[in-house]
């Protein structure tokens, strides 16, 4: 449990520039306050740290009180210096130079509430059905993408067709779905794979209307390749393990998108 120096129920006040000395190396931090909405954090960096790339699942932000650095968010480089303001979105890839002594309030938000997580029997469901996907993976995508072009054929101008035609795009989602049947429960160790995939979906324009498209093929190749493995219950537990996964992509997308 982090200790606060002041708790929500009183008024609090105090300087900021005479709370906390610069470390000779390295960061120090004081939480200020915190209660079940936010938490206040007064961090002070030596001249040199660095804060290595890292995401939060809360928004943050920061106010800079004194002293000089750069902040790397979403791959664009923002100068810290005295009165700056930063909001940094959820799960935006973000890190820190301190070219001075720095240092800032760090803001961070409401806790996300346990939303879209995978069922218990949604994971089991997904899991045993990777043996399947190792499989009989490539044959699964390669169907997905005969029925969304045939259903959808104006979504074709968004694909290498060569990809296609080599099968090396098939092959490559392929491996993304057997990925997440077998870490379904652990989506940090998706985190690479999710940057790479939605960097690749901007470049190509996709956008969130496109998802149900995808899921829909997706779910109807399954059924065409495992036939009567694919039973209700696996269908049921893929749409709602799509779905999170599709809302996944889209939040990660709109980041990247408002970035540009």
């Amino acid at each position: 449990m982090v200790n606060a120096i002041a708790t929500a129920n009183t008024s609090f006040s105090t300087p900021l520039q005479k709370l906390a000395d610069y470390p000779d190396t390295g960061m120090i931090s004081k939480v200020l306050l915190k209660d079940n909405n936010c938490q206040y954090t007064l961090l002070c960096l030596a001249k040199g740290t660095a804060i290595e790339e890292h995401t939060s699942p809360r928004n943050a932000a920061i106010t800079v009180i004194e002293g000089k650095g750069i902040l790397t968010l979403d791959q664009k480089e923002i100068t810290l210096e005295p009165g700056v303001f930063i909001f940094i979105p959820a799960f935006a890839p973000h890190k820190l130079q301190a070219q001075e002594n720095l240092k800032f309030l760090l803001t961070l938000s409401e806790k996300p509430k346990p939303v879209n997580q995978v069922s218990q029997e949604t994971i089991d469901i997904i899991k045993s059905t990777a043996p399947l996907l190792k499989k009989n993976g490539k044959q699964i995508t390669t169907r997905m993408y005969e029925i969304m072009f045939h259903n959808h054929p104006e979504v074709k101008a968004q694909f290498d067709m060569s990809a296609q035609a080599n099968g090396s795009q098939p092959a490559k989602l392929a491996t993304a779905v057997y990925s997440y049947a077998t870490k379904i429960d652990n989506m940090e160790a998706l985190k690479s794979m999710v940057e790479v995939i939605a960097h690749r979906h901007v470049k190509t324009h996709v956008k969130p209307e496109q998802y149900p498209i995808v899921g829909e093929s997706l779910l109807q190749a399954m059924k065409d390749v495992l036939h009567e493995a694919a039973t209700e219950e696996v269908i049921a537990a893929w749409t709602e393990a799509y779905q999170i996964l599709a809302d996944v992509f889209i939040n990660r997308e709109h980041q990247i998108y408002q970035s540009l």
